[in-house]
């Protein structure tokens, strides 16, 4: 029997071994490269999604302020309108007028929406279901709800502003959304919501619990007396665990005369005066014209007017740099821009899914939200802004994009939808039961909960005003002087 020899086995051997390295090495670079492949299709899909959505929101921010300026010009129009009705005593005109221009600051802003639904979706955004089943929900609650709520006097919580306001505008917003929400309205102020001043309200309070920013508690209501004590302590020292709650109860939702839409509102208000009164206070103001004709037959008659609400329109003291809401301005901001009131905040949310394997479940969507505001501008004249003389007059010719932090929107947003089923449905329970009154889903609900770590562990808390009493450490919650105030920033990047 002929044997093989020994050297040629090892021969063959090695042979075989080194054909099996090279395929493993070959498989390795193959796999690396895919993953390369993946990461970089999907960094660039990530990118492309956000350029998209940046500016679909930034266009549908725009018209809606476009729109509302828009708007606000047809008021003014109409003020004239009504002046000139009163030089022939046309009282029918005058009426016509008034009820046109009622439904002129419900209609313009429906308008408004649907305009940026459209300048969202020429952009390349999609309809949002959450967003399109949100503005139906609500158009039920318009329409059913809104007629019959009554107040603590059995009055009218919501009294229209003419007959059969509510169905109508409920079908306004249900043709909006029947065509699909791309862009949702993040400053909609609902009139069922409550007034603002209260921490629970404040989704800054909830991210400072979360991320143990001690600082924030130094800067937000630093005084607010939770405990009832005189003198009155801050949040972290005060506060007591439940039971009993020490909250103070939420604001009430308040009664007023509903003239602004919900939705993109104009913040307008019907001032019944003489026509004489605005030109006293257009000079009283300081205006360049030194007095104003009027010394038509009109000048001393009673009259309802569309004028500015000085609540709404008042000195842009967020763009100030010596204002009081700490935005990080540098520089003056120019008289024609110095003036707040009516704009247009839009959330724009994308769904993407990622290729490159990796933690979780790549099938699953991430969202990218994109928010972007914007707001209508004009002058009377070179040197008056249009809110001078009071009364709407057409002035505005302009829009432009302005901060998010110095627009109207709510704390949180509108339309961060989690965030609205927390204070609209959560924060009544947790004020009755405490901690055992929330929600195991609801992220908001869990920085209120009694775990380790969060609001209603005392330890938590004393953690937070030991570092605090630190003089050193509390010294680090303060800026320098200057653009942005002492506490400097705010809570969102643009």
């Amino acid at each position: 029997m002929k044997k093989t020899p020994t050297f040629q086995f090892i021969k063959s051997n090695q042979k075989n071994e080194r054909s099996g390295q090279t395929m493993i090495f070959i498989i390795m670079i193959l796999v690396c490269l895919t993953i390369v492949v993946m990461l970089n299709f999907d960094v660039h899909k990530i990118i492309r999604t956000k350029t998209v959505t940046q500016n679909a929101g930034d266009a549908a921010a725009l018209m809606a302020a476009r729109w509302q300026g828009i708007t606000l010009n047809l008021e003014g129009e109409l003020n004239i309108m009504h002046a000139l009705a009163m030089v022939n005593d046309d009282n029918d005109t005058i009426d016509a007028i008034s009820n046109i221009q009622a439904r002129l600051s419900y209609v313009g802003p429906m308008i408004a929406f649907m305009a940026a639904q459209q300048a969202a979706k020429n952009n390349g955004i999609y309809v949002n279901d959450d967003f399109t089943a949100r503005i139906h929900e609500h158009a039920d609650k318009v329409r059913y709800v809104y007629p019959t709520e009554p107040d603590n006097n059995g009055n009218p919580l919501f009294p229209e502003p003419w007959p059969n306001a509510w169905s109508e505008y409920a079908d306004m917003l249900d043709t909006v959304a029947d065509n699909g929400i791309a862009a949702a309205p993040d400053n909609q102020h609902l009139y069922a919501d409550y007034t603002s001043g209260h921490p629970l309200l404040d989704i800054g309070f909830y991210e400072a619990v979360a991320g143990r920013n001690w600082c924030w508690f130094v800067h937000n209501y630093p005084n607010y007396n939770v405990a009832r004590t005189d003198p009155p302590t801050t949040l972290l020292e005060g506060y007591k665990s439940y039971p009993p709650t020490w909250w103070p109860p939420l604001p009430f939702i308040p009664n007023r005369q509903y003239i602004n839409s919900e939705t993109f509102g104009l913040g307008i208000n019907k001032l019944t005066t003489t026509f004489d009164s605005f030109a006293t206070s257009y000079n009283a103001a300081g205006s360049s014209d030194s007095h104003i004709n009027t010394s038509s037959s009109i000048s001393n008659q009673v009259s309802t007017w569309y004028g500015y609400s000085s609540a709404a329109w008042s000195k842009w003291d967020s763009m100030d740099v010596h204002g009081s809401q700490n935005f990080p301005v540098v520089g003056t901001v120019r008289p024609q821009y110095n003036y707040t009131g009516a704009d247009a905040v839009i959330r724009i949310i994308a769904d993407i899914t990622r290729i490159t394997p990796g933690a979780g479940d790549s099938e699953v969507p991430q969202q990218i939200t994109w928010t972007a505001a914007a707001k209508p501008f004009g002058m009377l004249n070179e040197a008056d802004r249009p809110n001078a003389f009071q009364i709407i007059l057409p002035a505005f010719k302009d829009v432009r994009l302005i901060p998010i932090s110095a627009s109207s929107t709510p704390s949180g947003g509108a339309f961060n939808i989690p965030w609205r089923i927390h204070i609209e449905n959560h924060l009544t329970k947790y004020l009755a039961e405490g901690p055992n009154g929330l929600n195991p889903d609801c992220w908001y609900c869990s920085q209120l909960s009694a775990a380790k770590g969060k609001w209603e562990d005392p330890l938590f808390r004393q953690t937070g005003a030991n570092w605090l009493a630190i003089p050193e450490n509390k010294n680090l919650c303060y800026t320098q002087s200057g653009p942005g105030g002492p506490g400097g920033g705010t809570r969102v990047a643009h």
